[in-house]
């Protein structure tokens, strides 16, 4: 008795769910379930065979080799003084205004996401220049950790961004593209948070009393001097890439490199600092490299399985709008994102998920910016939003309250659904630079 596809597909992903309630980490959760689901659809070694040679063979893709670099470039700027002097200079521009602070933040985590693909280290590097100001401010504690999180998620949309190259390798679609698609969503996003915190905090000022002391113009424009390290770093990242004189990966090296000849030059790299950069970029990039092999070894096995297409034929056939599937899709990453990591979920869905978006016609690189919009919420997504976590962790337990900094996060979120309204509503803010790229 052959068993339908849709009780194969509810089995697995519902034996996924358990493994992960278990604790079982996703990575390994991913690889386990593919490894018995290979010796029960296949005879003999073949199915395993099978899954190895999935999983092998995508990590063996060359764009891939940008994951790591991009990863180190930002630890990098994380841990020498070019990111605490970007956000001294914003700082001074902005800390006037109503929750000043909480307006640079979210600014400094658009600029730091421009040569940051990783929320983690956005997250990090944000939370460390701006809590202990906040608190020193009295900002209300769940608003001051949830704007560092929103903050530090826009790491993962604005390019370079990990998530786009992760799904670009699967999709088959232009990094180059994919990240000038992020570029306008996330600075749209950017400015809807700017907009949120300065209402708020005019209309309740004790959420974030300010300050009195002030700068002269003479003096804020004096302090541009000190990001010319950053800006030189994204012209040469994304001027290398959008003038053709280097692919998203070589680009990835030549501002590697930069960064390190900087950081050396500026004193601001030691040995001992150089220790902690690599091991922080071993650690991310090897649980990011286990994902891709996990979920690629379950994305071959629900393919080969006949679930996939079985799938495709099954929302092909309802009378249903590709809005609506859309609609459901994003829904679906909603839920998905509250508990698992936006890396598992962009390599496991993805594969399942593309067939029925190229016969519904739907665009794939307008689809892969609101799905990366979807991950940023999912990160600030209370039970389990990485980013909560982050700042948790970097702020004394008793000065901010898991509960405060849950509720804290809800506006924030609903900022990344409002963005993802409008970019279905208008897809043209995610598809007009890319046809610009694509044009030249």
């Amino acid at each position: 008795m052959i068993m339908e596809w849709y009780w194969i597909l509810f089995i697995l992903v519902g034996s996924l769910c358990v493994l992960l309630f278990m604790g079982l980490p996703v990575a390994f959760s991913l690889g386990f379930l593919s490894m018995i689901s290979a010796l029960v659809f296949w005879p003999g070694t073949e199915g395993l065979y099978g899954v190895a040679l999935a999983g092998y063979g995508h990590m063996g893709n060359y764009t891939l080799v940008c994951v790591p670099l991009f990863i180190l470039m930002a630890q990098v700027v994380m841990h020498s003084r070019m990111g605490a002097d970007t956000y001294d200079v914003a700082d001074r521009f902005l800390r006037n205004l109503p929750g000043g602070l909480g307006i640079t933040s979210a600014v400094f985590g658009a600029i730091f996401g421009a040569v940051c693909g990783a929320s983690t280290a956005g997250t990090a590097t944000v939370g460390l220049l701006s809590l202990p100001e906040m608190e020193k401010r009295k900002y209300q504690p769940g608003m001051a950790g949830a704007i560092v999180a929103f903050a530090g998620a826009l790491s993962i949309l604005i390019p370079p961004s990990v998530i786009l190259i992760l799904y670009g390798t699967l999709a088959n679609e232009s990094i180059g593209a994919l990240f000038a698609g992020g570029f306008l969503p996330g600075i749209l996003m950017t400015i809807l948070a700017i907009l949120y915190i300065a209402i708020r905090v005019k209309l309740n000022p004790a959420l974030a009393p300010r300050e009195d002391v002030r700068f002269t113009w003479r003096e804020k424009f004096t302090s541009l001097w000190k990001v010319w390290a950053l800006l030189l770093l994204v012209l040469l990242l994304l001027g290398t890439i959008y003038t053709g004189v280097a692919t998203p990966t070589e680009a990835s090296a030549i501002a590697c490199l930069a960064v390190f000849v900087i950081a050396f030059a500026k004193r601001t790299m030691n040995f001992q600092l150089l220790r902690k950069v690599l091991l922080a970029t071993v650690k991310t990039t090897t649980m990011i490299g286990w994902i891709i092999i996990g979920a690629t070894s379950f994305g071959y096995v629900i393919i080969y399985s006949g679930c996939a297409a079985s799938l495709t034929d099954w929302v092909v056939s309802m009378d249903v709008s590709p809005t609506t599937v859309v609609v459901v899709l994003m829904v679906g990453f909603i839920i998905m994102g509250m508990f698992l990591d936006p890396a598992a979920i962009v390599m496991m869905t993805t594969p399942i998920i593309l067939p029925i978006l190229l016969a519904l016609d739907i665009n794939v690189l307008w689809f892969g910016i609101l799905m990366t919009i979807n991950m940023c919420a999912g990160n600030i997504s209370p039970p389990m939003g990485l980013n909560l976590y982050i700042v948790k962790g970097l702020v004394p337990a008793e000065s901010m309250p898991m509960k405060a900094l849950f509720w804290g996060a809800f506006p924030f979120m609903l900022i990344d659904f409002a963005t993802i309204a409008l970019v279905m509503i208008f897809p043209a803010i995610a598809t007009w630079l890319p046809s610009l790229v694509i044009a030249a």
